[in-house]
């Protein structure tokens, strides 16, 4: 056995370390994170020495921990290599405790053998030696080898054991890197809805005010007909007015040869026809101006009116929105395991 540990007795120490209260501070969070990045691209073995340099190497890019949480950390990586040497001396020492009592047993057989052969006074009795010896010998094996096949099963089940707790590690980490994908392609999809709701808005937003600008445009060139319909009404008012006052003027040049009465009476028609003539164009404008009103009202509704249904249609886009990215993240959050580590506390 050599001196060295795997990326996953490493990260594993490191990892129980900074969540053993339940809480992670950011910068272990973070020294974590180098830690990690490093050991995955080490090429070389995790042996003590190289464990040092890793870590100094991670602890120059975080400078932000502090020097007891660093060593701290530090010391629980080094404690592991501690128990690794200490497994590997007890299992040395099994090692040289059976080469021992092989030697000692093997001695002793030689011992005896030669005993029984430098007693050959009796065959009987030499034979009785050799085959107590013999006996003993083998229930010397038999015992030894009972002794050496307790110890192969108890380090059997050790390995065992810490194979199975290694492979449940590395599980939890697969685990827990799953789950950190997940949750980032559950808030990928959260931002995809949402933009895509903000890009719906926008093209209703820029629709509506492209239909309002053509309904702006086609209120304008019917008010300004109206206004050229007015201006002709005008126009011709003030004609019939001045050839009224023409006719007028006529009239009193032709009043100088009639009579006073005829004069006064004839004055007096053309007023009445002036007055009605100033009737009918007051009446034109009153009709003119009630239309104005009228066209303005109808435009400020229709404005409300639009402004009421782009909210409505604002606010079941954001509702359908947030319903997707809610089914979204339910169907994600039933996938999870376990996380890589908890988030940070706000």
């Amino acid at each position: 056995m050599t001196e060295q540990l795997n990326l996953t007795e490493v990260m594993t120490e490191v990892q129980n370390f900074i969540t053993a209260d339940g809480q992670i501070i950011p910068e272990q969070r973070e020294f974590y994170k180098v830690l990690r990045e490093k050991m995955n691209s080490h090429t070389g073995l995790y042996t003590e020495t190289e464990m040092e340099l890793i870590m100094l190497d991670s602890r120059s890019e975080v400078l932000e921990l502090s020097d007891e949480d660093y060593m701290a950390i530090y010391n629980v990586v080094m404690e592991r290599f501690s128990l690794s040497k200490k497994l590997e001396q007890e299992a040395r020492e099994r090692e040289e405790f059976a080469r021992n009592e092989q030697m000692r047993k093997e001695a002793e057989l030689k011992a005896r053998v030669e005993t029984i052969e430098r007693s050959r006074i009796e065959a009987e009795a030499k034979s009785k030696a050799e085959a107590e010896l013999r006996a003993a010998i083998e229930e010397q094996d038999r015992l030894a080898q009972i002794a050496i096949n307790r110890e192969l099963a108890k380090e059997e089940a050790r390995r065992q054991a810490e194979e199975a707790a290694r492979r449940e590690i590395e599980a939890k980490v697969r685990a827990a890197e799953i789950a950190q994908i997940q949750e980032e392609a559950r808030l990928k999809a959260e931002e995809n809805a949402r933009l895509l709701a903000e890009e719906e808005a926008r093209i209703k937003a820029e629709e509506e005010a492209r239909i309002k600008a053509e309904e702006d445009a086609k209120f304008a060139a019917e008010q300004e007909a109206r206004r050229l319909e007015a201006e002709k009404l005008r126009l011709e008012e003030e004609a019939k007015l001045k050839a009224v006052a023409e006719a007028h003027q006529q009239m009193v040049d032709e009043a100088i040869r009639i009579s006073e009465s005829e004069r006064l009476e004839e004055e007096n028609r053309l007023n009445a026809e002036i007055a009605q003539a100033q009737k009918i164009a007051d009446e034109a404008r009153r009709v003119e101006e009630e239309q104005l009103r009228l066209e303005e009202e109808r435009r400020l509704a229709v404005e409300r009116e639009a402004s009421r249904l782009q909210a409505e249609e604002e606010a079941r886009i954001a509702e359908e929105a947030a319903k997707s990215a809610a089914e979204e993240a339910s169907k994600t959050d039933a996938g999870k395991i376990i996380p890589d580590l908890p988030p940070l506390d706000e």
